[in-house]
């Protein structure tokens, strides 16, 4: 059972997304989320689970694959996902241009064709490099600000790597990204230290990210 569309781009310049759900990607997301159980619950991520396997978390260990399966297909809602879909299209559609635009401008490379998988499960969204994002259906009226928080994570993760950046400075120069490109829409998940000094080494570089994160791995 699979749900699948193109927002196909209106010029060269403008990368291709690709919006998808399906029950194996929905198995993978569990799957995938209970492996990491512990590495989110001490970040301090909040997670939704089938709720089969919701009453299961006690014993993690126990839960298998035919499990995950179970629990999955009962709650795999075709018409669910085709709605939502068509709102989260919609509402990229309204913002893509301008923020592919706008991610130009870190000179960084950016990939022709992005994925969009839509999920019930796990945190609100995540990425995998170089043009993978997961997307929780329930990020409702920020949905399409999230795709945007995750392509800026999935562009600046060589950089990340390469300078051993922490998760939660990485998500601070993500937001600082997003709110640069969005001011409208300003968010900063947590407070972290060496907060401000972060934000002064950002204003001081944008848009140049490869030495805003050379600089903020340099902090003492």
């Amino acid at each position: 059972m699979e749900i699948e569309s193109q927002n196909f781009h209106e010029s060269e310049s403008t990368p291709e997304v690709v919006f998808n759900c399906s029950v194996n990607s929905e198995f993978w997301r569990v799957k995938n989320t209970l492996s990491r159980y512990e590495w989110y619950k001490k970040q301090g991520y909040r997670l939704k689970f089938p709720s089969i396997i919701s009453e299961k978390l006690i014993d993690i260990d126990k839960i298998t694959d035919e499990d995950i399966k179970n629990a999955i297909a009962d709650e795999f809602n075709v018409d669910e996902f085709g709605e939502q879909k068509r709102l989260i299209e919609e509402a990229w559609g309204s913002i893509k241009d301008r923020f592919f635009e706008n991610l130009k401008t870190l000179g960084l490379p950016i990939q022709d064709k992005y994925f969009i998988t839509l999920t019930k499960y796990g945190g609100g969204g995540s990425y995998h490099y170089p043009n993978n994002v997961i997307l929780n259906i329930d990020r409702g009226e920020n949905a399409h600000y999230t795709i945007a928080h995750e392509i800026v994570h999935a562009t600046i993760q060589p950089l990340i790597e390469k300078y051993n950046i922490d998760h939660w400075v990485k998500e601070r120069i993500v937001d600082l990204t997003t709110n640069k490109f969005f001011p409208e829409k300003q968010r900063l998940q947590r407070d972290i230290e060496n907060s401000e000094k972060i934000k002064e080494i950002f204003d001081a570089n944008f848009p140049n990210m490869t030495e805003i994160i050379k600089a903020v791995s340099e902090i003492k």
